[in-house]
């Protein structure tokens, strides 16, 4: 799997730069528009090389002191600065310092993981409103819970058992169903735990990571 991700690796790169050597070459409306389409289609492929290569990483952990709500804040505003993405996301701040050891590339992929999801689901509505997502952090014992909660709809109980297998979706076939497996991987590494929860039109997902003191 790793010496395939590398080999994908180059020629992916060309082609990202190709297109943006395109763009600049673009005169019609609708040569812009064949253009942004394959660079969407570009950075779904790499995406999915991305989660694939997170499946055999081996690498050691580049673990580091996390002040977890700063790099939470960080994270949303990340992702509420882009225009077009279809959700809302309220930060509750608890006002309390919560700090973790870990790898912070490593968890910000499981949060991007959990939020993309959100996303999709937003994407998927047809009525085109914008679904809510509130992310909570708090002291839960020894542990730091993350609870990210959204009002897109919910998802069946029977649904929700399987949600952590690989190439399991409830989203039809654009979405690669490795998002929460992945996160649910990072997790483990940590020495943390993951749930999900649902009743519609909630779902919940609940992150407890090992607080230092």
């Amino acid at each position: 799997m790793r010496v395939i991700a590398h080999d994908l690796n180059g020629p992916l790169t060309g082609m990202n730069l190709t297109l943006q050597a395109c763009r600049k070459l673009a005169s019609t409306d609708a040569m812009r528009q064949l253009l942004n389409a394959l660079a969407t289609d570009l950075t779904s492929a790499t995406d999915l090389l991305e989660e694939l290569k997170s499946l055999n990483r081996r690498d050691t952990f580049r673990m580091q002191k996390i002040d977890l709500v700063a790099e939470m804040k960080a994270l949303i505003d990340q992702v509420q600065s882009n225009p077009r993405v279809p959700i809302f996301i309220d930060l509750v701040d608890s006002n309390e310092k919560l700090t973790i050891a870990g790898d912070i590339s490593r968890l910000r992929r499981a949060w991007q993981n959990i939020i993309r999801n959100t996303i999709d689901t937003a994407e998927a509505r047809k009525d085109g409103e914008r679904v809510a997502l509130q992310v909570s952090m708090k002291r839960s014992g020894a542990s730091a819970r993350i609870r990210f909660s959204d009002n897109g709809g919910g998802i069946d109980r029977r649904r929700v058992a399987r949600l952590f297998e690989p190439f399991y979706t409830t989203k039809g076939e654009k979405n690669r169903g490795l998002g929460l497996f992945i996160a649910r991987k990072i997790v483990i590494e940590h020495h943390g735990k993951i749930r999900v929860s649902s009743k519609k039109p909630m779902t919940r997902v609940t992150i407890d990571l090992p607080a230092l003191p």
